[in-house]
């Protein structure tokens, strides 16, 4: 899994795609301002649910970093819990192998257009797209 390359902050948003019923897909941009021109994918091959907010500002402070992982105690995962079968065994058989159950955690994405909160167990793979600089 690849997950250290850094990422300029903050990165404009490209896309996001549902994957089948239980993946999720971002792709965020580096602005050439930010010091970086690629295009990076960040995939989550099970989440229990994501939210996408029109505002990029969190309250709790402002963020310099592109994807932060806020724990597993915050109200988005409490909102979750409460909505969703997002146990920790059903969520390890949501990934097709034998329960292994971890923990929800909320990851939180920033970008100069919106925050995307997701809930999952896993980080998300990390891959550079392109190279344009």
């Amino acid at each position: 899994m690849q997950v250290a390359q850094h990422i300029a902050f903050p990165p404009g948003l490209a896309s996001i795609e549902v994957l089948t019923d239980r993946g999720l897909r971002v792709v965020v941009e580096e602005l050439p301002n930010s010091g970086g021109n690629d295009r990076f994918e960040l995939v989550w091959e099970v989440v229990a649910g994501f939210l996408v907010r029109g505002d990029p500002f969190a309250n709790d402070g402002p963020r310099s970093e592109t994807l932060v992982q806020l724990g597993s105690a915050t109200p988005f995962l409490k909102m979750i819990r409460a909505a969703t079968h997002a146990d920790p065994l059903y969520v390890a058989a949501m990934h097709g192998a034998p329960p292994a159950p971890g923990d929800l955690s909320h990851w939180q994405i920033t970008t100069t257009d919106a925050t995307i909160d997701v809930a999952a167990t896993t980080r998300p793979t990390m891959h550079r797209l392109t190279s344009t600089g």
